[in-house]
């Protein structure tokens, strides 16, 4: 880590650590050889986001070799909002999951941002078993900044702004 990164640190009066998860992507995530994408979308309940068949060209990209049907969360909303949203938003017959889990591939597939030293976030018991009624693998990937972006994230805004004047200053009298 460079000085100037230590500075910062050294100047700090407060640190952020810890908090709920700010900036997170949920979606559902649907994987199937043969898959019809019509027929997941009137079971399902609702329009995907996106959707292509096995083999379907779509711009530049090489034809996918397993077709997907997703569904994302708006970006708005917390992490937890995400999950129910996907939940509330498609159909609760467990029946429907099931037979579509014997064909296809069924993922909820999340990303955290982190953005300071620790973030999480809480599902309740029902929201987890409904996860599993409904036959979805849960997938979480968590990214975090690297190098300076890591002590710019776990320093609060105003610290921010104040250890850079400092250093601003103490710039200015080095050079001057």
């Amino acid at each position: 880590m460079k000085s100037k990164g230590i500075d910062k640190i050294k100047s700090a009066k407060a640190i952020n650590v810890g908090g709920p998860a700010i900036d997170s992507t949920a979606s559902l995530c649907i994987y199937g050889k043969d898959i019809d994408l019509n027929a997941i979308t009137f079971k399902v309940g609702i329009r995907p986001t996106s959707g292509v068949r096995r083999g379907e060209v779509i711009g530049s990209r090489r034809p996918p070799k397993v077709g997907h049907w997703f569904l994302e969360a708006p970006s708005e909303l917390s992490f937890e909002e995400k999950i129910q949203y996907l939940l509330r938003s498609t159909t609760n017959n467990h029946s429907i999951w099931a037979a579509l889990a014997a064909d296809h591939d069924i993922q909820l597939r999340c990303v955290i941002y982190l953005h300071s030293w620790s973030e999480g976030f809480d599902l309740p018991a029902a929201v987890v078993a409904e996860i599993g009624n409904r036959h979805w693998q849960f997938g979480l990937a968590m990214y975090s900044a690297e190098g300076e972006e890591i002590v710019d994230a776990f320093l609060s805004d105003e610290l921010k702004k104040k250890a850079n004047d400092k250093a601003q200053q103490k710039n200015r009298a080095d050079s001057g």
